[in-house]
């Protein structure tokens, strides 16, 4: 009887083990795929901060010609 209750212990012990397991590896692979989000979403606001640099200068560049015409 003793053994069979340590025998359920160990076995226990084994399946919470690979449980905290598990659990970590969903949790690294929730980190990585939140990283690739980040990542991603930096590179748009970088992305649309020089487009609207770049039309800043356009427009500029647009004024003084339409200057020159007159």
């Amino acid at each position: 009887m003793q053994n069979k209750k340590e025998h359920d212990k160990t076995e226990a012990q084994v399946i919470a083990t690979k449980a905290v397991k598990i659990s970590l590896l969903a949790c690294v692979i929730m980190i990585v795929f939140a990283s690739l989000s980040l990542w991603v979403l930096f590179n748009q606001i970088t992305a649309t901060a020089n487009l609207v640099k770049m039309q800043k200068q356009y427009e500029i560049r647009l004024e003084k010609l339409e200057k020159e015409l007159e």
